[in-house]
């Protein structure tokens, strides 16, 4: 019962973190309202938006890895500033 519920609470912030990201790329929109448009989606878009955005989050870094210290804090930068 508690993994379940760990892995919902998981799942949610997985969601939370791609509609900010989408948010952040969306002229116009908030990721409040993302968010919700993402909530009123089947469970498996959910699933596959959300498995999207983190894994392109992912490669993102790891080509930013490539370049080292700077790439990685050039990204986390433009991760901060996509989201804020």
């Amino acid at each position: 019962m508690a993994t379940s519920s760990l892995t919902r609470s998981v799942a949610i912030r997985c969601r939370d973190v791609a509609s900010a990201l989408l948010g952040g790329l969306w002229p116009g929109r908030d990721s409040n309202e993302v968010a919700a448009q993402i909530a009123d989606l089947p469970y498996r878009l959910q699933v596959a938006f959300t498995l999207g955005a983190l894994t392109l989050l992912a490669l993102v870094s790891f080509f930013a890895a490539q370049f080292g210290l700077i790439g990685i804090a050039i990204f986390w930068l433009g991760v901060i500033a996509l989201i804020a």
